[in-house]
């Protein structure tokens, strides 16, 4: 029996308060990406780079960020040259430079609201119909029954479908989202910026990195401080070797291409009518707005699962690897 999944999503973008207005550009914007990105988190870690963005976005020169923020020119033009060299700001041809990103304003948050709830709640269920069968699916593999099982499924649900084999699908699909654009020298990644909402920003953060044959992912709110090893892991986190990695690979890959995209791709007219409906908008392309859409309806389905007592989230990370095809 489901409890209260219905009403757990979404309380990051409730407010009984109302909001006071803010200026056009201020530092109270909180950065997410997808995959993350280290980078251009320490990068958008600083003040003056969040607010560039935002000022860019509004379609403010360096001279008018420098004048309404009693800035000098100098250090402006520093933090857009980095911006610009990770892709994060610039030219579009011929047009002043502007953001490479959304940017997601409270007003943007009160209007989405109800549909973030609306899709949140329908994705959920259509998860929970399919949740005996993944159950099934995670109780066969030889490498995950000696983790608690809570967990196992956070991993598997969390990192292998919501932020892995759909994104995969959405990327092979590419109707609603192509991989991510190319950034800095060579990574590549959606990012947006949301106003005074770091719920709505998202927490969640997954890294996938290859070791000695495996792909060693974390996944949780917080990154790993060191780079662990599959031998590092056996023992006390999950590992799927040859067999139960290729049965997990295929399990998700189905799940996610047949039984979960289906529903993104019906909703699709809907979604381009929100995206237009951003602040920004009309300067980034659809797939960069519905890459922060969708990763806040993944962070509030993992809410109302956890809330559920379906997965068990970690204090800080898990960390499991998985055998790499060969």
């Amino acid at each position: 029996m489901v409890k209260n999944f219905l009403v757990v999503p979404l309380i990051l973008l409730l407010s009984v308060q109302k909001p006071v207005k803010k200026p056009d550009v201020h530092p109270d914007f909180q950065f997410g990406s997808y995959p993350w990105s280290r980078t251009a988190d320490a990068l958008m870690k600083d003040e003056l780079a969040r607010q560039t963005v935002v000022a860019y976005a509004q379609g403010w020169s360096v001279d008018k960020i420098a004048k309404m923020l009693k800035l000098s020119a100098s250090d402006v033009s520093k933090t857009s040259d980095k911006l610009e060299d990770e892709h994060l700001a610039g030219r579009r041809d011929e047009y002043d430079t502007t953001a490479f990103m959304p940017i997601v304003r409270e007003r943007d948050l009160d209007r989405m609201r109800e549909p973030l709830r609306r899709h949140t709640q329908e994705f959920t269920k259509l998860l929970l119909d399919n949740w005996k069968d993944i159950e099934s699916m995670v109780n066969s593999l030889d490498g995950a029954k000696d983790g608690p099982k809570g967990r196992v499924m956070y991993e598997t649900v969390v990192s292998g479908v919501l932020l892995g084999g759909l994104m995969d699908a959405f990327y092979e699909d590419k109707t609603l989202m192509p991989p991510p654009p190319r950034r800095g020298k060579s990574d590549r990644y959606f990012a947006w910026l949301v106003e005074s909402n770091p719920e709505a920003a998202g927490k969640l953060r997954r890294e996938l990195r290859e070791s000695a044959g495996y792909r060693v992912v974390t996944i949780g709110t917080a990154l790993s401080e060191e780079k662990l090893n599959p031998d590092d892991l056996r023992g006390k986190d999950t590992i799927l070797e040859d067999a139960d990695a290729r049965k997990y690979r295929t399990y998700i890959s189905v799940l996610s291409r047949d039984k979960l995209l289906p529903y993104f791709k019906t909703h699709r007219p809907e979604f381009i009518k929100l995206g237009a409906l951003l602040s920004s908008g009309r300067d980034v392309a659809f797939a960069e707005f519905f890459a922060w859409y969708y990763n806040t309806i993944a962070n509030s389905v993992t809410d109302a699962l956890v809330a559920d007592h379906r997965i068990t989230p970690p204090e800080k990370l898990y960390t499991y690897a998985v055998k790499a095809p060969q």
